[in-house]
């Protein structure tokens, strides 16, 4: 038991050993201590910091001036604030491990460290952007709080947090090196504004954290100055003549030659790769493959793969994968692949190789090879479909169009709209209001089984239809198919007059693939019972097309026209024949 206890004891205190040597083995600079000089000679003082702080020093005696006399009442100052003070600008020292190395500074440099607290709690701040408004030189304190800063005579340092107060320090010949600030709490409430990166899309995003480092990011966060240049030149954003403040600064010409970050530009903007701006762009930004804007753009916008606003765009954008608008545009947006556009304005344009998307807006003009959606459109044209809650103008697309209210034409294979005021034109033509979609169950002089979907207004339907004479051999069928298009006009709540023009093509048993053509007008009277049903009928006009040279083409004529019109003196060639004819039927309205 006693050998179990005694072990338990070692190991705690080897633990707390090697856990105090850990600890004083790191930030050696750190470490507080109190001493008291009077007149003494530099070499003792640093002895006795050195014992007092626990380290080693490492340096050429020969570097310190013997003649030196060093006076300093320190009571729990740092290693680093006492050697600043005795030392001053002549010696520079850096820690490896438990040593200290202390070297004569070569060239003399006027610099400016301390460190900032927050006097309300008594802590040292970390993440506090320390900057120059004449140099745009820029630092950040560490984990200790303490910062260190190149200056010049009649620099102007700017302490800035965010949540904080700014301070601000004008430099002068008769400023220590060492300097000691604190930060107050900012207790106004501010406004909320999302972030940048709030403002774009997940692609944009990941290229601002793939450019721009963590710590020009909390200077962008801390710093409230509107700090402004003529303009400036990069190689990437924090290697320029912003330095690592270029994401505070407003420039009016800005050359990028790899990537640029700013808060703002205003003429011109040019980069080989990108360009982030957190802020606002007017004029021209252009860019090897990307733009990103975290605010407005009022100008003209090309990059070779994307551009990204955060807010509202007036002017243009153009790119070869695709345009992203998060609020409004005013202007037009031209991309190889996709434009999106939260709000479109008055008179906007998207075109795009793929898609087109203006959740919001009005009078948008949208081009796209696949798709469009907008909130308000006037003319929308797609390969495959288009999209709109509100349609002031023309859908066409190559297969489908939907419509919340249309005051306009849908064409196109399918067309679908809530509420129609204008017309549709295609194949299936569907609406819940204000639509005409029948059902009709027909014979005629030359077929007694008819079938034909009747779809799109009252004034403008289309028409699909088909049929067959049942008494025909079933090895040889006699059947139609064919397409057309009408109009019907209401005479009383109980009656209605239509017009349609329908083209057949005739076949007996397989398709056959011959002139064998039957045109077709048919004014019918319907009487309508209820809301659904109603019956009608009336006179044809008919044409018959045929090879007269094709033997199979005289017993489908006479089958087909009863009383040929045509005299063969008006019809040498027996192509064509006429005939007056009838038609009835029973529509079923939906």
């Amino acid at each position: 038991m006693f050998r179990i206890a005694a072990g338990r004891v070692f190991l705690l205190l080897f633990f707390c050993c090697f856990t105090l040597i850990a600890v004083r083995a790191s930030d050696v600079l750190e470490r507080t201590i109190s001493v008291q000089f009077n007149q003494v000679p530099l070499k003792e003082a640093l002895a006795t910091i050195a014992r007092e702080g626990g380290f080693v020093w490492s340096y050429n005696a020969n570097i310190l001036d013997e003649n030196q006399r060093v006076t300093l009442v320190a009571d729990d100052w740092t290693v680093r604030e006492s050697l600043l003070y005795i030392l001053g600008d002549n010696y520079t020292f850096k820690q490896s491990g438990e040593y200290l190395i202390l070297k004569r500074q070569r060239k003399k440099q006027k610099k400016l460290s301390g460190y900032i607290t927050d006097p309300s709690t008594g802590k040292r701040m970390a993440d506090v952007t320390v900057y120059d408004r004449k140099t745009l030189r820029s630092t950040t304190t560490n984990k200790h709080g303490f910062y260190e800063l190149q200056v010049e005579d009649r620099s102007e340092v700017v302490v800035s947090k965010l949540a904080y107060h700014d301070t601000v320090l004008q430099v002068t010949s008769q400023t220590p090196r060492l300097v000691k600030l604190d930060l107050y709490v900012d207790t106004l409430k501010r406004p909320y504004k999302p972030g940048f990166r709030e403002e774009l899309n997940t692609v944009a995003a990941e290229l601002e954290d793939f450019f721009v480092r963590s710590s020009q990011k909390v200077s962008t966060l801390n710093v409230r100055d509107s700090l402004h240049r003529y303009a400036q030149v990069s190689l990437l954003p924090g290697l320029g003549t912003n330095h690592r403040l270029s994401g505070n600064v407003i420039n009016d010409y800005s050359l990028n030659i790899l990537a640029g970050y700013s808060r703002g530009n205003r003429v011109l903007e040019v980069a080989g790769l990108g360009n982030i701006t957190r802020e606002d762009v007017t004029g021209l930004q252009a860019a090897g493959l990307f733009n990103i804007v975290g605010d407005n753009l009022t100008g003209v916008q090309t990059a070779g793969l994307f551009n990204n606003i955060g807010n509202n765009m007036t002017g243009a954008q153009a790119a070869g994968i695709y345009n992203f608008a998060r609020d409004t545009v005013y202007g037009g947006q031209f991309a190889g692949i996709g434009n999106y556009a939260g709000y479109v304005g008055q008179a906007a344009i998207q075109a795009a190789g793929i898609l087109n998307l203006a959740p919001k807006g009005k009078y948008t003009t949208q081009f796209a090879g696949i798709l469009n959606h907008a909130h308000t459109g006037v003319y929308q044209v797609a390969g495959i479909g288009n999209t709109a809650d509100t349609l002031y103008g023309l859908q066409v697309a190559g297969v489908f169009n939907r419509g919340g209210l249309v005051k306009g034409v849908q064409i196109g294979l399918i067309n679908f709209a809530r509420e129609i005021r204008g017309a549709q034109i295609g194949l299936v033509n569907l609406s819940q209001t204000g639509g005409y979609v029948v059902l009709e169950y027909s014979a005629n002089d030359v077929l007694t089984v008819n079938a034909a979907f009747k779809s799109g207004v009252p004034a403008f339907y289309t028409i699909l239809t088909a049929g067959m004479d049942p008494e025909s051999p079933a090895e040889n069928r006699f059947w139609t198919f064919g397409g057309g298009f009408g109009a019907r006009m209401r005479l009383a709540n109980w009656a209605g007059l239509s017009f349609d023009l329908i083209h057949r093509h005739l076949n007996e048993g397989a398709h056959l693939n011959e002139w064998q053509e039957w045109t077709q007008v048919a004014p019918a009277f319907d009487l309508t019972f209820g809301k659904h049903f109603s019956i009608a009928g009336g006179p044809t006009a008919n044409l018959f097309l045929a090879d007269p040279d094709r033997p199979g083409s005289i017993p489908i004529r006479d089958r087909v026209v009863t009383n040929d019109q045509l005299t063969p003196g008006q019809n040498a060639d027996g192509w064509l024949s006429a005939w007056w004819g009838w038609t009835a039927g029973v529509r079923v309205r939906f």
